[in-house]
């Protein structure tokens, strides 16, 4: 399990989501003139996770400007899922019939990891509720024919216990106090390996555990979510790694 945010983390991350966004994606754009090991061969589409990132803070500010669930339906693929406590259900049929709320939540990644050859990407981060409660959600991104990202899969919890608030702070004079600087974490898998097992590959969940997912074009980078029963369930991002599978997320509800 990833270690959450803290609240100041998130503030930070929403006050400077256009900055952020920005230099994530111009990072990714620089590129030495001759290509590293780890990128795809000529010809085929290459990972962006910067644009991930900055798809997913530009969500968030639709949330906020235009409506939370005007924004999930404008950027939701065809056939995304909601996780709920009943489990995955149809965002389409669920989103049809609700109405905005006065205030959105707000929500700010701080990891991506995309698949080397950007078909599939998942974000990670901090989100908070109007009442202030805080929390964190995972959104799986597909990328579309047009070369936009569109989310397939999106879950969250609150945490439990909430964090406790720090204290203001009153600097004295002409003091500047920084609490906390937040940066995003965005990266792709390797390129180029075959590590031999596919989600066909993946054994059933026991019990009465239900389980779905899938996994990018060039199968460097699976997803999988397990609902074990109502209110408890998991999603699992795995990547490929120096040649092998290495898990790149463990999310589970309730979050511990």
């Amino acid at each position: 399990m990833i270690a959450p945010l803290a609240r100041l983390g998130l503030f930070a991350l929403l006050a400077l989501a256009p900055a952020i966004a920005d230099g994530v994606a111009a990072q990714e754009r620089q590129r030495p003139d001759s290509p590293p090991p780890n990128r795809p061969p000529p010809g085929r589409q290459r990972a962006d996770p910067g644009m991930v990132a900055a798809t997913d803070f530009a969500f968030a500010r639709a949330a906020r400007d235009n409506g939370q669930w005007t924004a999930f339906r404008e950027y939701a693929a065809p056939g995304a899922m909601l996780h709920q406590d009943s489990g995955p259900i149809d965002a389409a049929e669920y989103l049809a019939r609700r109405a905005d709320p006065l205030q959105a939540v707000r929500w700010a990644p701080g990891e991506v990891w995309s698949s080397c050859d950007g078909s599939l990407a998942v974000s990670f981060g901090r989100s908070e509720q109007p009442d202030g409660t805080v929390g964190s959600y995972v959104t799986v991104w597909q990328r579309q024919r047009n070369g936009d990202y569109r989310w397939i899969y999106d879950t969250g919890t609150p945490d439990d216990p909430q964090p406790v608030a720090p204290a203001p702070i009153t600097p004295d004079g002409d003091t500047i106090v920084v609490t906390e600087i937040t940066a995003i974490r965005a990266r792709s898998a390797d390129c180029g390996a075959d590590p031999g097992l596919s989600m066909d590959g993946l054994s059933a969940m026991p019990g009465n555990a239900s389980s779905g997912g899938g996994e990018a074009r060039d199968r460097s980078l699976r997803w999988r979510w397990e609902h074990h029963a109502p209110g408890k369930w998991r999603v699992v991002v795995d990547w490929v790694r120096e040649g092998a599978w290495q898990e790149a997320l463990a999310f589970d509800v309730p979050d511990a």
